[in-house]
Order: structure tokens, then C-alpha cells, then sequence
């Protein structure tokens, strides 16, 4: 929880250090030049329409466009030069040749900011799922620890000093990413957890900073509509091990093959500390009892014998507490200090996150979003049930469809299945359906097929009965639902509260 002494603040409001000139040829003397023999600069820029006077463009490739496209227009905003890869012969412009420019623009932010990264200690975590879990576990025992630890994620953004800030992104850009460190480091952060997802690392977003500790979670189907391939998306997770210190710590599951195929091919030469169930594990995990307010298991390791803690059930969120709790000795932390941070931490909203308004039966809004997730939320919840697990969700639109019917068959050990629209964007929702119906066995389907999540919600809370347990499953802590161009408010939490209230009044005026 947030201490009581702490200020709010403005999240848009970055302060900017101190305008002043900077030679691109002294900060990068191994560059070329095309038409000059330097560039002065005052800051850097990505996007056209934003460039002002004195700033270097950085012309990249995106997901549509290529920045060369839009040099000229930079230019007549007041743009000094370019920074760019390929000679651009039809331009005239100043330019600035390097082999990667994305590493370079990421190192250029960190430059400009100061540095922030040298001065606090660095945790990275990716994974295809637990990444909030694991930071906010992390910064709750390094809280109890007497350090001052920023986060940022895909929840919020926490300086360590001020009021959090909401999120929109899972890991910043270069150019925010920068801003964060040093707002952190300016707050007196002596740390910062950091949430790195795999479109980041294949982003190069993290260049120019090093970690002192990199953790991989779980690697498990997701973003093939960027990736391209499982086996290419397993190499990108792999990446964050290229930004570990060489005196750092990389911390895996090891129960989970495809992380040791993701560092097979990389240079580091950090040997990777194991956290899981198999006994030839370094750090072996022992459940000694679960139900459903919480977990306790014994975490041992040559260095350590710890009986933890959780307030929340699940296979899979003793595994993000054992990774923080390893995370955490690396850090230098006490077992006393990792049993406490644990035991007390506030987990992220919308992760197994209980709604509780007297009903008779349980309801839970989790993030989960893909195959695996879901599995591992059925699979938590079902030895706590005495009725019927049922199980509401969808899937995001423009994006991978190959595992929606995974999503489907993992559903399928839930007793009642819902599909329903989750943040549809621009695809329609009946091929997202369509291809969630094709997860189904033949001559099976599902119990409700409503396109309005809404109405999905309000059906699976009143056809609830004692003992049951209602599953709302893709959003977690999100607070808005994607169609088309439109970002309509939508809160499952708040949906579920409002049914649950309807359910009551319901009954109330049946019984008057």
C-alpha cells in the first residue's frame, strides 16, 4: 500500500534537463556523416509533427512507415539533422550514418536524461505472464527492506516518492523510459523494477541502461501477430539477458524448457540462477498448504531455507513470489525482510482479484489472456470450488489469432463457458468468435455466445448459484474497451459489482 507521506504529482509533466547544445560527432565518433561534418543538437525526436527548433531527427523503421519518409517535414519544423542507417540521397539534410538506430536512440534518451540507470540499481522482468505480479512483489519487499524502489509497468508508473501514475504501455519508449529513470532517481529511488515486455526488447527500448538483475518468468504462446513465430518470440524473451551487468543475476524458471532455447543463442556469458519445482533446480519450491484467501510454501536454496507467505491462491502466483523472493536474497535482502514483503504486499488489481458484495458465491476478474493464463486460473480455482467454475472471456482483435481456439480448449475445464468481446479494435467480432468456436470438439459449443460484455457479465453473475465460482477473465485492471476507433470507459470489476447489485435488488423485491 502507498505510505501516507507521499505527494501527489503530475504524470504528463516530465521536468527536462537544462536546454543546451550537444556535438552528435563527440557523443558517437565512430558515425559518418553525409553533408556535414557534425550535427549540434538540443534534443532528439522520432516523430515529425513534433520536431522543434534544434532537434536531431531519428529516422527508424516502424510497423507502417519508415522515418526516411518523413525527413523533409522534420526539416521545415526546425530539425538540425538526421540520424539514420542508409545515406538518404533524395534529401537534403545534415545527416548522421549508424549501423543500429534504434540502439543509438535509446542511448542518445539515456544521455540526454543523464544517465539516470547508473545511479539506481536495475531489475528487469519479462515473461509471457506474472511480470506485474513479480514487480509489484519486488518492490513490496524491497519497500520492507528500507529501500526506496520505483516501478514501472503495466499498471502504473511509481517514481517511489509520488502518488502512481496510471499506465498506457507495459514498458515506456527510449524517450519516456529516460524521463522515468530520472524522475526516480531525482525522488531519491535507490531502485527501479522495470515490466519488459517482448515488443520492447525487440524494440531495442532498454538500450543504453544495464541491469543488475534480469528475471524470465514463463515463455508460453503470445503476440505471434508481431513476432511472426513462436520460436522467434522465444528469442526476442531471451534478449533481456544481452542488458544484464556482468556481474548481474539472471533469474529463470527453470521448469520451463523453451527459456533455455531462448538463451541458447545469446551472448551472455551470466550463468542463469533456476527457481521452480524440479528437484534440479537451485531454488526448489514446496506448497505446504493452499486454499483459497492464500498460499505457504518453502522456498530452498543452498543460501536459504524460507517459509513464505502469499495472500492469494495459485500455482502459478507461488512461482512469482518464489522468483521475487530469489530476486530479492540477490539484492542482498534478509529472510526476514523477503517473508514480510511478501506476506503484506498489495497485489496488482485485476490479478485473481476478488469482488465480494455478500453473494453466495465467488467471483474473481483476472488479466489472463492467453492459453496458459487461463489454464492456470481454472486449474487454481478448481479445488476450491463446490459447485461450478464459470468461465467468461474473449479475445483482443488485430492480433494473434492462431491462439484464440487454444484460449478455447484451455476454457473447456470450466463447466460453463462464456465468450464474449474483449477490446475488439477494428477486427470483427464475429471472426473473433469464429475462431474462439473453433476451439470447441465437434457438436460441443458455448453455454453463451454475447457480444455485449456487459450483458456476458450480467448473465454469468445471475446464472451463479451457492458454492459456484464466476471467472471474468482478458481485462484485469483495465478500465476501457477498444471498438473500432472508439475507447469506450469499461471496468469488469465495476460490471461485476453493478450485477451482483441488480442480483440483490432482484432478489430483495422477489422476497418483499
Amino acid at each position: 500500500m502507498l505510505g501516507q507521506g507521499r505527494r501527489a504529482t503530475m504524470c504528463s509533466a516530465f521536468s527536462h534537463p537544462p536546454i543546451s547544445q550537444f556535438s552528435i560527432r563527440q557523443l558517437l565518433p565512430s558515425a559518418s556523416f553525409v553533408g556535414c561534418g557534425d550535427i549540434q543538437f538540443r534534443d532528439v525526436c522520432i516523430h515529425s509533427a513534433r520536431c522543434k527548433p534544434g532537434d536531431l531527427f531519428i529516422a527508424m523503421s516502424g510497423t507502417i512507415h519508415h522515418g526516411c519518409d518523413f525527413v523533409e517535414d522534420a526539416m521545415s519544423r526546425g530539425a538540425r539533422g538526421v540520424l539514420t542507417d542508409t545515406p538518404l540521397s533524395c534529401v537534403n539534410a545534415p545527416q548522421c550514418i549508424v549501423s543500429d538506430v534504434r540502439r543509438t536512440y535509446g542511448w542518445l534518451c539515456q544521455y540526454l536524461q543523464g544517465q539516470p540507470g547508473n545511479d539506481l540499481n536495475l531489475i528487469g522482468v519479462t515473461g509471457t505472464n506474472g511480470k506485474t505480479s513479480i514487480t509489484w512483489l519486488l518492490r513490496s519487499i524491497l519497500r520492507a527492506s528500507g529501500k526506496q524502489p520505483g516501478l514501472l509497468g503495466t499498471v502504473e508508473n511509481d517514481d517511489s516518492r509520488n502518488l502512481p501514475c496510471p499506465s498506457a504501455m507495459t514498458t515506456q519508449d527510449p524517450a519516456n523510459l529516460a524521463h522515468w529513470l530520472r524522475q526516480i532517481r531525482d525522488a531519491g529511488g535507490t531502485h527501479a523494477v522495470l515490466e519488459v515486455s517482448s515488443h520492447a526488447l525487440s524494440q531495442k527500448r532498454l538500450a543504453g541502461i544495464q541491469l543488475q538483475t534480469a528475471i524470465i518468468s514463463n515463455i508460453t504462446q503470445d503476440h505471434l501477430d508481431y513476432h511472426g513465430s513462436l520460436d522467434e518470440y522465444c528469442s526476442v524473451k531471451g534478449l533481456i539477458a544481452d542488458y544484464c551487468k556482468f556481474d548481474g543475476h539472471l533469474i529463470i524458471n527453470g521448469d520451463d524448457p523453451r527459456i533455455r532455447q531462448s538463451l541458447a543463442c545469446r551472448r551472455t556469458t551470466i550463468s542463469p540462477i533456476t527457481v521452480g519445482f524440479g528437484g534440479s533446480c537451485e531454488y526448489r519450491i514446496e506448497i505446504t498448504s493452499e486454499n483459497e484467501q492464500g498460499s505457504q510454501f518453502l522456498l530452498r536454496g543452498e543460501d536459504c531455507e524460507l517459509l513464505i507467505a502469499i495472500s492469494i491462491p495459485g500455482r502459478f502466483n507461488i512461482f512469482n513470489a518464489a522468483l521475487a523472493a530469489v530476486a530479492a536474497l540477490k539484492q542482498g535482502c534478509s529472510p526476514q525482510q523477503i517473508q514480510q514483503g511478501l506476506r503484506t504486499a498489495a497485489w496488482p488489481p485485476g490479478r485473481l482479484q476478488r469482488v465480494e458484495t455478500g453473494q453466495p458465491f465467488s467471483c474473481f476478474v483476472d488479466y489472463a489472456h492467453t492459453p496458459d493464463a487461463i489454464e492456470n486460473i481454472i486449474e487454481t480455482m478448481r479445488p476450491h470450488v463446490s459447485g461450478r467454475l464459470i468461465c467468461v472471456f474473449g479475445a483482443g482483435g488485430n492480433r494473434d489469432r492462431s491462439k484464440r481456439p487454444l484460449m478455447t480448449q484451455a476454457a473447456l475445464a470450466a463447466d460453463v463457458v462464456v465468450l464474449t468481446a474483449d477490446n475488439p479494435r477494428h477486427e470483427p467480432q464475429v471472426q473473433i468468435f469464429n475462431d474462439l468456436l473453433s476451439g470447441f470438439p465437434e457438436g460441443e459449443e458455448a453455454d453463451l455466445l454475447e457480444a455485449d460484455r456487459r450483458s456476458a457479465i450480467a448473465w454469468a453473475v445471475g446464472h451463479a448459484e451457492p458454492g459456484d465460482c464466476v471467472l471474468i477473465l482478458g481485462k484485469g485492471h483495465e478500465t476501457t474497451q477498444q471498438v473500432g476507433d472508439s475507447t469506450q470507459t469499461f471496468d469488469d470489476v465495476a460490471e461485476v459489482q453493478n450485477a451482483l447489485r441488480s442480483l440483490s435488488a432482484n432478489v430483495l423485491q422477489h422476497t418483499a
